[in-house]
């Protein structure tokens, strides 16, 4: 196979992987937030800046991922 079609294949792969990769770990969080604000309503307002920034710490993985995909399909 060509290194071109091999780029793309790379690049899909990393597209496909961080999007399922980021949508697990921000429902795992979000689960687990929500699970407890259940047991210990009192909580909330300590949990929630703890998961807005895990939210954000979980989302950029995916963002670097995609800018790494378009490092090898243009650049490498």
């Amino acid at each position: 196979m060509e290194v071109e079609g091999m780029k793309f294949i790379a690049a899909g792969l990393m597209f496909g992987l961080a999007a399922i990769g980021a949508g697990v770990g921000a429902g795992v969080l979000s689960s687990k937030l929500i699970e407890s604000i259940a047991r210990q309503p009192e909580l909330e307002d300590q949990l929630r800046p703890t998961y807005f920034l895990g939210i954000g710490l979980v989302d950029a993985v995916p963002m670097i991922s995609v800018g790494l995909a378009f490092y090898v399909l243009f650049v490498a």
